[in-house]
């Protein structure tokens, strides 16, 4: 007989899973560390701006949390998302550390004042019932996720997909296109991968021969024909891995040979990141031009990043009022000034912390430092500050004495590439 029961939880006492195959951590990783992972990451996983805006003010309660019992702790198996976002919204130290990073059309008065709500209370077996009957059948995991519920909590071996996943640092996870059951099935099999270069061990773990050097670019340009549709479903070249590879990349001839099991082997283990780039992508990353600062930043504690979380905050609840864009521009200038204030006081021997125009020294020597960076891919807007195409410090200076026409278009323009100046100071 199962042990489930219905009763009311207190938010504050459920902890989210870190065991969660949408997005596994490790065990000591708190609820703090798993929200901030969640409204950093891209839409694969959690997308939670999505769930708010699905949720609008409304909890729904037919919609059951799982929750079991762990030696008077509340773990939530099925319902995560849900949890993670009434904890973000209700536990204000957690909003300003996350700078405001979801964005809410409404105040959601009812969801920050929700502070019990009926669980599902079972066993840990029940629960695991439960997820897996819940999540295989509507579709909402993937092959991977459901890979690794079965290696984690159904102890099968794990699958040469999740082979592929762990000894290439994410590729899958970070590479939505990738977690496709067609890509499993049909392109990273045992059979197609030997046609490349790639093997598997007697331990199950993919190896290539020693004298095969090429086996890290061909990985990544897996990925690129993967999340480029050059190889998917539709066409001629649905399941044709090798033949993909040499169409696109015609300088992987002769590069590209068989694996020789009797030849000397090695583990492969890829640290690329692929987190949100297409692999080998060459031109500067672009993202959406509605969203002040452009994403979530994420800043050292201190007062740079109490300033841009109040920005946020005001932005969110008056962007549609035109008379308030004044403020946010002027607000711009004073968040650099902040950030060159905080940066000089901390370098031992700098004299520049009570100039007036500080921010304008400040960004000179960000334009510096970060052209000095070349291996860092940053937005096209701060690009073209970087070689000078896009003047950003007379019109900061314009907004702050409130002589120019203020437009949310440039607003957000200029907040974009402040986004990247703080992030290359100011990144936790």
């Amino acid at each position: 007989m199962t042990n489930q029961r219905i009763a009311e939880v207190n938010i504050d006492d459920l902890y989210l899973w870190t065991e969660n195959p949408r997005d596994p951590v490790e065990l000591e990783k708190t609820d703090f560390e798993i929200i901030q992972r969640a409204v950093k990451d891209s839409k694969a996983k959690w997308n939670l701006n999505k769930l708010v805006k699905e949720m609008g003010r409304h909890y729904d309660l037919s919609e059951l949390p799982t929750v079991v019992n762990t030696g008077g702790k509340f773990i939530v198996y099925d319902g995560n998302r849900r949890i993670a976002v009434l904890k973000y919204l209700q536990n204000k130290e957690l909003y300003r550390n996350l700078g405001g990073g979801l964005f809410f059309n409404d105040e959601l008065k009812e969801l920050r004042e929700l502070k019990k709500i009926p669980c599902n209370i079972c066993d840990k077996e029940t629960a695991l019932l439960n997820v897996e009957r819940k999540h295989t059948n509507n579709g909402s995991w993937g092959p991977l996720e459901r890979d690794y519920f079965l290696h984690i909590h159904r102890g099968k071996k794990k699958s040469l997909f999740l082979k592929f996943e762990e000894q290439t640092s994410g590729a899958i996870s970070k590479n939505p296109k990738m977690n496709q059951r067609f890509i499993k099935e049909e392109v990273l099999t045992k059979k197609k991968l030997e046609e490349v270069g790639i093997g598997i061990n007697s331990k199950g773990d993919l190896v290539a021969n020693k004298k095969n050097e090429e086996i890290d670019e061909i990985i990544e340009k897996i990925v690129s024909i993967a999340e480029n549709s050059k190889i998917s479903t539709r066409g001629e070249n649905r399941g044709k891995l090798k033949d993909t590879l040499l169409q696109e990349y015609p300088d992987l001839k002769g590069k590209i040979r068989l694996f020789d099991n009797a030849e000397e082997k090695q583990t492969i283990k890829i640290e690329n990141n692929f987190e949100n780039e297409k692999p080998l992508r060459k031109t500067p990353k672009t993202r959406s031009k509605n969203i002040l600062f452009n994403r979530t930043l994420v800043l050292e504690s201190g007062d740079v990043n109490n300033l841009y979380g109040a920005i946020i905050s005001v932005y969110n609840k008056h962007k549609d009022d035109e008379t308030v864009w004044p403020i946010i521009g002027m607000s711009l200038r004073l968040l650099l000034d902040v950030a060159a204030r905080v940066h000089y006081s901390g370098i031992q021997g700098a004299t520049k912390q009570n100039k007036d125009s500080i921010y304008k020294d400040f960004l000179d020597k960000a334009k510096k430092q970060m052209n000095a960076k070349k291996d860092i891919n940053y937005l096209s807007l701060t690009s073209d500050w970087l070689s000078d195409k896009h003047s950003m410090d007379g019109m900061l200076s314009k907004y702050a004495h409130g002589n120019i026409t203020t437009n949310m278009k440039d607003i957000l323009s200029n907040s974009h590439i402040i986004a990247d100046i703080l992030e290359f100071y100011f990144k936790k």
